[in-house]
């Protein structure tokens, strides 16, 4: 009786081992197969996935935009530059660069060169609209505030609203009308030309079908 209930144990424990083991393989095969290139786990593609949300732009016909005047600088030295070590900014190093002994850039304002100073230091500026492109719809009532951000004095038209209004440093000029009509619609400063323009790219009505 007593050989036979030890049979009966060694039995058991022979085939929890084999069960453990098994597991054990199993759980070692889906672990490889989810670290291989390629192969992929669906609880671990779900937890990956991208989600996406649905937005539901805006149907107003009222546009409103904020147009700031500003200035891109490209700053340089006759002289190469050298390291500082106790200047607030590390500032990258830059070759000598002298100005254009002949100069390609057009007349009209938008563009200036400011000579080298006693040290060396010169100055290439471009005047812009920031933004200088606006896309509204036929029929949008457009609102344009312009801002006087850079640049001592401006002289501004946008087609169709009549004769050009001036704008200081730290103003704010509004304007508004009706895209009646698709196609584009200028605003540009006749102090800085060419360069300083912009463009309201006005989309047509969409065609009921």
């Amino acid at each position: 009786m007593a050989t036979a209930i030890m049979a009966t144990a060694i039995m058991a424990t022979l085939s929890a081992t084999m069960i453990i083991g098994i597991n054990g393989l199993n759980l070692q095969n889906a672990n490889a197969q989810t670290s291989q290139p390629g192969i992929t786990n669906n609880a671990l593609s779900v937890t990956n996935a991208t989600a996406f949300i649905t937005v539901n732009p805006s149907q107003s016909t009222d546009k409103e935009f904020w147009i700031n005047t500003v200035h891109f600088d490209g700053n340089t030295n006759v002289h190469p530059g050298v390291m500082c070590d106790t200047c607030p900014q590390n500032t990258p190093l830059h070759p000598a660069e002298q100005p254009p002994a002949n100069s390609t850039i057009p007349l009209g304002g938008g563009f200036r060169i400011v000579e080298p100073n006693k040290v060396g230091a010169w100055d290439f500026r471009s005047f812009t609209f920031s933004p200088d492109q606006i896309v509204v719809n036929q029929g949008d009532k457009v609102t344009l505030h312009f801002i006087g951000v850079q640049g001592a004095h401006h002289l501004i038209t946008v087609d169709g609203l009549g004769a050009p209004f001036p704008l200081l440093r730290g103003q704010i000029h509004t304007v508004s009308f009706i895209a009646n009509n698709p196609g584009t619609i200028n605003y540009i400063c006749h102090v800085h030309l060419p360069n300083m323009a912009g463009q309201i790219l006005v989309l047509p009505k969409a065609i009921p079908k």
